[in-house]
């Protein structure tokens, strides 16, 4: 059992609620703080009943409200400005400015909490938080839900020289410096880190975290929702999805099927579209780009496709790569994220270094000339490599990693 419960606290979403709903489950959560949550159990199961795409996004299954508290007032400007459409720099203020009043609204909490607990808060929202826990004397933890913030800035400088072309449609991190120290001191501040994979946990040690704070904490996908098929016939259609920038190393994919010997492979690419389009359009012969979709729909693509590619030059972890691989879809990507802890080369996908399109066109052209035996193999190891990933076996790891840190008996 825990030796202290744990005070949870992220000022918007991500993947908190399931982080919320694990310790509940375990008897390890004091309280849960955010900015947005229906609390309501007859609310929640009224709107999964009319299969609402946006609500539903508001809570999950499993938790009700008895240890939310959740103050809409926090999101409410940054929701107010993606509704009226507002410029993406103005919609990022508007976070960053929440992550600030939100993470000193926390620490007085904690400072008026009267007992001894164990707080846990997210990257962005949890500086004040940390250092007055730390105070109190509680132990500490800072989730890095994404690579280092010294680390993205540096590669997206360093691609921003390789492509300048493209530049416009890699992210301008336009933190303020008071934001940017935020997010360099949260790391320091506490007592552990936990990170989603090894290529974040590099990112860290690279940016000066000492690694005996350190721990990985994979992530879990919505195992029930992915619909699989582990006997789709090869079609050589391939799927990303994400956002189109070349933050996601759009450019690498692309020019990699332009290389392709095999005429007849498609690429269909689903997301935000942030890059030029007429630097798409020479390759259009064989890409189709779509807009956004639910994630109950793209819960039903994945299976479609013979394989899903990531070719991200940063990404702490990819949703994206267990979800295709659920569906028996195999994966594609890069060494900087997620991939290399659950593809084993050849097996259930391939993995490549970022930006080398020789290598991505060599795995995309190996996978289409695949034969159907080989292939089908390829797509029941890739479902079947993804069960270990759920948000159940999420649970199951939590324990262990606590124990580990002294927190947990």
């Amino acid at each position: 059992m825990s030796k202290d419960k744990i005070v949870l606290s992220h000022s918007g979403k991500q993947h908190s609620y399931q982080v919320a709903r694990a310790l509940d489950a375990l008897n390890m959560l004091d309280c849960f703080y955010t900015s947005s949550y229906i609390t309501n159990k007859k609310l929640q199961q009224w709107l999964i009943s009319r299969n609402d795409q946006y609500w539903t996004r508001r809570f999950v299954e499993g938790l009700g409200g008895s240890k939310v508290s959740a103050n809409w007032r926090f999101e409410l400007p940054e929701v107010l400005l993606r509704l009226s459409k507002q410029s993406s720099h103005k919609i990022q203020s508007a976070v960053y400015k929440r992550d600030e009043i939100f993470d000193k609204h926390i620490a007085k909490q904690i400072r008026n909490t009267p007992t001894k607990k164990i707080f846990w808060g997210f990257q962005g929202s949890s500086y004040n938080s940390l250092l007055t826990a730390k105070e109190l004397g509680w132990t500490t933890i800072c989730e890095q839900s994404s690579v280092h913030v010294l680390e993205q800035i540096r590669t997206f400088e360093k691609e921003k020289e390789l492509l300048p072309e493209w530049s416009h449609s890699i992210p301008t991190l336009n933190f303020t410096e008071e934001y940017k120290a935020r997010l360099i001191n949260e790391p320091l501040a506490a007592d552990y880190v936990f990170v989603n994979s090894t290529f974040s946990k590099k990112s860290q040690i690279n940016s000066g975290i000492p690694e005996n704070k350190i721990h990985i904490l994979p992530l879990g996908f919505d195992a029930e929702g992915v619909q699989s098929n582990t006997k789709k016939k090869k079609t050589n259609k391939f799927l990303y999805v994400g956002r189109i920038s070349q933050s996601k190393g759009i450019f690498y994919m692309l020019e990699a099927f332009r290389k392709l010997s095999s005429s007849n492979a498609t690429l269909t690419l689903i997301g935000h579209n942030q890059t030029d389009l007429k630097l798409l359009k020479k390759y259009e012969k064989y890409t189709t780009i779509l807009p956004p979709t639910s994630q109950a729909e793209l819960f039903k693509l994945y299976k479609e496709y013979d394989a899903l590619i990531l070719p991200t030059i940063l990404d702490g972890f990819g949703f994206v790569i267990l979800e295709a691989l659920a569906a028996g879809t195999p994966v594609i990507t890069t060494t900087n994220s997620f991939g290399p802890e659950i593809i084993s080369d050849g097996k259930n996908g391939f993995i490549v270094k970022p930006r080398d399109i020789q290598a991505l066109s060599e795995k995309i052209e190996q996978l289409a000339v695949l034969g159907p035996d080989d292939y089908l193999q390829m797509r029941q190891a890739a479902h079947q490599s993804a069960s270990l990933f759920s948000w159940e076996k999420y649970s199951s790891r939590l324990p262990p990693i606590l124990n580990k840190l002294g927190v947990f008996d």
